[in-house]
């Protein structure tokens, strides 16, 4: 089991419990409170329905029943923390953290695709080179962009793109490359958190940065059960598909831009 695939901790326990089940038998529950010192058997149930958070103590001790040591079990700590970070500074830490963990895994195409969601720009630049004729002005790169970057980052995402195979360089200027970049299932939440979480900023920003006309915004507040709400997100998903499509056949882009859908409840919703 490659544990740097895993995104959310509570999966990783189950599946961890799942598979040592297959191996023992006799491992249960009960005996997972009696060596992590839990007061009832029950406690690991409520851990992985996510009805319990845990401590970083109950985190090593779960890392002993589960024989976790060295680069695994400080990936586990780290996810711990990650999963149940309360503030955007914690989870941005924390996000750090598992990066630098993975980068150091074997799995380096795994790796690079990764750290192409880890800054806003790269996409960016990549659909930015697309339609215009960019050799070597990274400072004019740099100011197309809003906000606009610096030089440096501008050659940041060219190098990284590069890496990636997503752009080329022909001709003496650069081209856009239409590869496939996956996460994995299992691992694409946490790769696209801190992108997500850079769009929501990004389009903040725009109300001072671009002209009315260029941008739109719209807000509904809703009541709505289960249900209805997962139609809504079938919904979201067939639009991001037309749009998509809409995209890859516009005959002459001449911008780019970003497009951000957020469903989330203001009311408590029961289950994990």
């Amino acid at each position: 089991m490659e544990l740097s695939e895993y995104s959310d901790y509570r999966l990783l326990l189950k599946e961890l419990y799942e598979e040592r089940k297959r191996k023992d038998p006799k491992f249960s529950y009960r005996y997972i409170a009696l060596k992590a010192g839990f007061k009832s058997a029950g406690f690991f149930s409520q851990i992985i329905q996510g009805k319990s958070n845990i401590s970083l103590r109950t985190a090593l001790s779960l890392g002993e029943v589960f024989k976790l040591k060295g680069p695994d079990l400080e990936y586990f700590e780290n996810l711990v923390h990650f999963n149940q970070a309360k503030t955007h500074e914690d989870k941005e830490h924390f996000y750090e953290r598992i990066l630098s963990l993975k980068r150091g895994k074997p799995k380096t195409l795994e790796a690079s695709q990764y750290e192409l969601f880890t800054k806003w720009y790269y996409l960016a630049v990549r659909e930015l080179i697309s339609f215009t004729r960019f050799k070597d002005d990274f400072k004019e790169l740099g100011d197309a962009l809003v906000p606009r970057i610096s030089v440096a980052e501008a050659k940041e995402a060219v190098k990284v793109l590069e890496k990636l195979g997503l752009i080329r360089k022909h001709g003496g200027v650069y081209e856009r490359v239409d590869a496939a970049v996956t996460t994995g299932d299992k691992w694409k939440s946490l790769a696209i958190t801190q992108f997500q979480m850079a769009a929501l900023d990004l389009a903040k920003g725009s109300y001072q940065l671009v002209p009315g006309r260029h941008r739109s915004h719209s807000t509904l507040t809703l009541s709505l059960s289960e249900p209805e709400f997962q139609r809504i997100r079938g919904e979201i998903s067939a639009l991001r598909k037309k749009i998509l499509e809409l995209a890859r056949n516009a005959p002459a882009p001449d911008r780019v831009y970003q497009v951000t859908f957020n469903v989330y409840p203001l009311s408590k919703v029961d289950g994990p």
